[in-house]
């Protein structure tokens, strides 16, 4: 028991790494690429192209059918005792998912006019150069499907490393081939082919990675209608969720974009972006659990699966908020850099209320993937469900009143909502344990944060230097602080993984992450 948990932790730690690692290289090579984009072709076509890219991911969103994350459960559980099985679930994906991906880029190319006159408020470009650069883009929803596919199949069989490699590639090749456009004196249609060429070379290193793992056949399109009928249950529970979750998270964006400027709407998405990627840690503990959490429910070891849990609903509420935090204390000298200190100090209200909000979404992921590894996503489907009625249209009115601020803090609106309804289910069906317990623990990460973070940002306002040394100094005293006040209150579990881990990375002998008795 004790060696097998051993390896599991250590792969799990590892992919955890490789996630972070990826989407703050990620994360950085974006900002740069931004800043070009934003001054050589300006606010409008800044805004078209994030409008593209939200674009793309409401449509495959609404496509997606939760097959992603049926694919992942499916392999990291049966990969072994029925390859059949799985590989025949990965051709009837790949059917549904291009096929999905051919119907929008017909559905790009019908509609990019319609949406550019009717949706989208331009100032300095003409709509029939917006709707052109949109259906050059197009190849970017054609993939984003299979793409997804492709990703969950590296994910099941737990080897992050192999998607994060093509992450940073593609990222680091997108904006490197950005730049070069730019500074040769490139156009608005050199930029958007690059867009999509790039997304097109992605799936190819995509599918050559997953057919590695799976074999070649495996990529073939094909229908099995047992496979099908096995996940409909599941898959249809998924469906809802992946849905109506992209409703409640694009939701503010759509909004933006129709009530206010395209140039509001791209410097919103910028700063949504930003603060998402800010998530990683989030993620990539999401994306490491979920299959390592499919697995040791499928074998029925329940305490090693709650213990699990409790280390990584610890690192989760403690590493990532530094990281939020961080945000808002760099969001005025990053965003003068990028755009200028007008949008920068309009942006600032917005980004602390995504921040929070985002952190707050961060403290929810590891009870919900747990509940849907545990087969319980009926739980998150119907919180997303009543949520669609309750936080909707309260987040129109948000918008209407107060533009960009309101945006951001309908994100932390919708996120109370599932404090309140999700929480309570997940933790008397899944943890067994009350929920005042689960809330006192968020509830203590962030009293600490409001003693050292909110009392350094009092002392940065009421000294009125908010340049970057100043803000430096004051964050990294603030995360010392954070630090040790965290030490004492994260739970033994994770304190030893980390001990485990960090011996590791000095060359111990000692195994990373393993388990300590119970």
């Amino acid at each position: 028991m004790y060696g097998y948990g051993s390896a599991e932790m250590t792969r799990l730690t590892k992919n955890i790494i490789y996630n972070v690692t990826g989407q703050s290289l990620v994360l950085v090579l974006s900002l740069i690429a931004v800043r070009f984009l934003f001054r050589r072709l300006g606010d409008d076509v800044f805004g078209i192209i994030f409008f593209n890219i939200t674009l793309t991911t409401v449509l495959s969103s609404a496509l997606e059918l939760g097959v992603s994350s049926t694919i992942v459960r499916e392999v990291s559980s049966r990969i072994d005792s029925g390859p059949d099985y799985v590989r025949s679930l990965v051709r009837t994906a790949s059917t549904l998912y291009w096929g999905a991906g051919i119907l929008l880029v017909v559905v790009i190319w019908i509609t990019a006019p319609l949406v550019v006159t009717h949706w989208i408020n331009l100032r300095t470009i003409d709509a029939q150069t917006a709707a052109n650069m949109l259906r050059v883009m197009s190849a970017t929803s054609l993939v984003a499907l299979p793409r997804a596919l492709y990703a969950s199949v590296i994910r099941g069989r737990q080897m992050m490393h192999l998607n994060n490699a093509i992450d940073v590639g593609s990222a680091l090749a997108l904006q490197a081939g950005i730049l070069a456009v730019l500074l040769a004196g490139g156009g608005v249609y050199v930029v958007a082919a690059w867009i999509s060429i790039n997304a097109l070379l992605t799936i190819a290193a995509y599918m050559i990675t997953a057919a590695g793992l799976v074999g070649w056949p495996s990529m073939s399109p094909s229908l099995s209608r047992q496979v099908i009928r096995q996940n409909m249950g599941f898959t249809g529970h998924m469906m809802v969720i992946s849905s109506l979750s992209l409703v409640h998270t694009q939701s503010a964006q759509v909004i933006v974009s129709k009530l206010l400027p395209i140039a509001e709407f791209g410097f919103y998405s910028f700063a949504w972006s930003t603060v998402n990627r800010a998530a990683l840690v989030t993620t990539a503990a999401a994306q490491a659990a979920f299959p390592s959490f499919s697995g040791i429910f499928a074998e029925g070891d329940t305490p090693r699966l709650m213990q699990q849990y409790r280390k990584l609903q610890d690192l989760v509420c403690y590493a990532t908020l530094p990281l939020f935090t961080g945000i808002c204390f760099a969001a005025l000298p990053v965003y003068g850099y990028v755009f200028n200190a007008a949008v920068a100090h309009r942006l600032l209200l917005p980004t602390a209320f995504l921040a929070l909000g985002s952190w707050m979404n961060g403290t929810l992921t590891v009870p919900y993937t747990l509940s849907v590894a545990m087969g319980r996503p009926q739980i998150a489907a119907r919180t997303t469900t009543i949520a669609l009625f309750v936080v909707l249209p309260v987040t129109v009115v948000l918008i209407f009143a107060f533009g960009l601020p309101g945006a951001g803090f309908s994100w932390v609106f919708y996120n109370l909502f599932v404090y309140a309804y999700m929480v309570p289910r997940i933790c008397r069906e899944c943890l067994q344990t009350s929920p005042w317990t689960w809330y006192g623990h968020v509830a203590r990460v962030l009293g600490l944060a409001s003693v050292t973070y909110g009392v350094a940002w009092l002392v940065v306002s009421a000294v009125g230097m908010f340049t970057l040394p100043v803000l430096v100094v004051a964050y990294i005293a603030a995360t010392a602080a954070f630090a040790l006040g965290a030490n004492t209150l994260i739970g033994a579990d994770l304190k030893e993984t980390l001990r485990q881990t960090l011996q590791h990375l000095r060359g111990s002998t000692r195994s990373t992450g393993e388990l300590v008795k119970p």
